[in-house]
């Protein structure tokens, strides 16, 4: 996760659902942040791996199985949620599901009724497929991380 890629993409993620589609949502805005997360998400899996790994005593190096891994569920997961409408529904949940206890505390912090939980607002688009190249660049700093 602390390569200059890896880096960038996280970057360019947060600019781009913050600053970008706020002030200019378009087409590209949506598509440049599903190739962020097709960069990121697979590095940021095999990081966590990682850390569990050496947290439970399970001494490590950096595996290109988990690495494959990693990038073969991102694609496959990324894939279902944007033309299947029930993956995309269980997305939705999911990450709303995650979502609630911040919502919870910014409730308890102003004095708010306690929220339910809500699903997330989610597209399926099929063309932001098109992101799916982006998990080359995260195998390739990977491999190349496992190399070195």
């Amino acid at each position: 996760m602390l390569h200059p890629l890896a880096l960038g993409a996280v970057a360019l993620l947060i600019v781009n659902d913050h600053v970008l589609k706020k002030h200019w949502p378009s087409w590209w805005t949506g598509k440049l942040s599903d190739l962020a997360g097709m960069v990121m998400f697979p590095l940021l899996l095999q990081a966590l791996w990682e850390v569990a790994r050496a947290r439970t005593g399970g001494g490590f190096r950096p595996s290109r199985t988990v690495l494959v891994t990693c990038v073969v569920l991102t694609g496959l997961c990324f894939s279902a949620t944007k033309s299947w409408g029930p993956a995309a529904e269980a997305w939705r949940w999911s990450l709303g599901f995650l979502q609630w206890p911040v919502r919870l505390g910014v409730a308890l912090l102003h004095g708010r009724p306690l929220p339910g939980v809500a699903p997330v607002a989610h597209v399926m688009d099929v063309t932001d497929l098109l992101a799916l190249p982006g998990l080359l660049v995260a195998l390739a700093v990977g491999w190349r991380r496992r190399d070195a």
